[in-house]
Formats: structure tokens, sequence, C-alpha cells
């Protein structure tokens, strides 16, 4: 298990998940933490699958408050709680879990976080197709988000078609509107046509990736919601997306959107938001990509 050390706190928090060295989420939190003068820590538990179970005893200690979770646990984690959000057992897959006294309750931040970012963009969502990129547990959390800011339809696309398949069957349970799934490589035309993109794929986190979107499939207008986030820049995906004229919300985006839940689930507090936005700042040393505007906003 690759702990990194942290200073003596009375009370931890963690992500969880595999290659996270890179995660901001540290950034975002810990000086949240000390602007309300709490004496938490948040740290990461950057595990291979076989360390799961090792890592979830870890959080379940009285110090730990909880955490995040992330790719590839987001679905592994579920065996392990005690109770779970409606929205995560709609989505099947959770991105936030809470130590009470030792039993795990868990939540879905991630679809907080995709719903806000879509909201701003209502009008066009709502305009055209919507195609998701992947079939994990953020897959599922853009199909629930979409419950509130629903598109015309829907295509999941996946290397493996019986792996979208799978969760456009689970879809159809809550979406009012038509869930289809197909294979990723077929799936160029889709892409040329839909409104908005959601890459649900870990493509982008490391440098050299390619683009899960074919360059020709990108077009001016079109809405693009990528949940990777690079520290030093932006993925192939995302620089394809700007220079076409794509409307982008990144990963960091998100990851200050969904940030105020996880905080008010850790802490029972209201997060310093504007904190937290200055700590992501100063990280990366460029604002997230939020559709080109911090303050724009459609009514549906």
């Amino acid at each position: 298990m690759n702990q990194p050390s942290v200073r003596q706190a009375t009370r931890y928090a963690f992500l969880l998940g595999e290659h996270i060295s890179h995660s901001l989420s540290p950034a975002v939190h810990n000086p949240a933490f000390a602007a309300l003068g709490l004496d938490y820590e948040y740290g990461l538990l950057d595990v291979p699958p076989a360390g799961l179970q090792a890592a979830l005893e870890r959080m379940r200690q009285p110090d730990c408050l909880g955490g995040n979770i992330t790719m590839p646990f987001k679905r592994d984690v579920l065996a392990a709680a005690e109770e779970c959000s409606e929205t995560v057992r709609r989505c099947g897959a959770a991105s936030i879990l809470i130590n009470r006294d030792g039993r795990f309750v868990l939540h879905n931040n991630d679809v907080e976080g995709i719903a806000a970012c879509l909201n701003r963009r209502a009008a066009t969502v709502a305009g055209g197709p919507a195609v998701i990129i992947g079939a994990g547990g953020s897959a599922a959390a853009m199909l629930e988000a979409l419950r509130r800011v629903p598109p015309t339809r829907v295509l999941v696309l996946a290397r493996r078609l019986e792996a979208a398949a799978a969760l456009a069957t689970q879809a159809r349970g809550w979406l009012q509107v038509p869930v289809e799934a197909g294979r990723l490589e077929e799936g160029a035309k889709a892409l040329a046509e839909a409104r908005l993109i959601f890459n649900a794929t870990p493509l982008g986190v490391r440098e050299g990736d390619p683009s899960p979107v074919p360059r020709e499939a990108l077009r001016p207008g079109q809405l693009l919601y990528d949940i990777i986030y690079r520290r030093d820049g932006h993925t192939r995906l995302q620089a394809d997306a700007l220079a076409a004229g794509v409307l982008v919300c990144d990963g960091m985006r998100h990851i200050f959107e969904q940030a105020p839940f996880t905080f008010r689930m850790l802490t029972g507090r209201e997060a310093p938001r504007e904190v937290m936005l200055e700590s992501l700042v100063a990280a990366t040393g460029r604002p997230p990509l939020d559709w080109g505007s911090d303050v724009v906003v459609e009514e549906a």
C-alpha cells in the first residue's frame, strides 16, 4: 500500500484508488480543513486491486473519517458497506465512503458534481443526444445525473460491448429517454452527432494516452465533459476539443464541484468553496475548464 507520510492529526480522510499520485484532492481538502480550524488531514491510499481489503481496514479505523473512492474501486467497495444511498443503489457505484463508528456508509458525489456542471448548459444538453464513453462507475454517475438534465437519447460506448449493454440496461430503469449501447470503435458517427460527449475512461491520465474520440468527430458547439485532468496541462482529447471549438468541462472542475459534498459528509460543516477553488488553481497554475466560462448559466 502506497500510503504517504502525513503530519500527525486527530482524524484522517483518504482518496482510495489505483495510480492516483497525481490527485488534486489533498490540495483541495487540506486547505479547506485548515481554513475552518479542523485538525484533519486528507491523504492518498494508492493501492492495486490486491490491496483493497487492507486499505478498507485502514479506513474503518476510529481515526478515519472516510473519504473518496475512485477508479477502479467504485463498484468493488459496495460489498464492504453497511449502508448505501439510493443514488449508490441505482448506479451500482460509490465515490464517497463515510466511516460511522466502524460502519461504512456510501454516497455518490460524482453525480452531484456532474449535475452541477450540466445545469449550466441544460438547454444544450436537452437539444440532442449524449454519448458516454466507458461503462464503469463514472459512466453510471453520468447516467444518473442525466435524470436531472435529460438529453434526447443516450448511447453508451465501450471497448467491451457486453459492459456497455449491461450499463444501458441498468439505466433504462431510471432514465426516461432511449438508452442504447455500442462498441467504441464503431461510434464515430454517433460521436459526431452528439450534443454532449462524456469521457468516463482513464484515457488521458498518463502522458501519451490517445484520445478516445476521433478529432474529426469534434465540432463547434458540442459539450465535452471529461472526468480526467492533468496537472501539467490538457489531455489529448481536451486539446483536440478546444481546438475544434468544443465547450469543455474538465476533471478539475469536476473535483471542485463534488468536493463540497464530500467535505460536508466528512465534517458536518459547509465547505469554504473560495478556499477550495483558490487552492486548486494554486496547485495547477490554471483555472478549471468550465464550458469556457465560470459565469454562463443557461435555462432549460
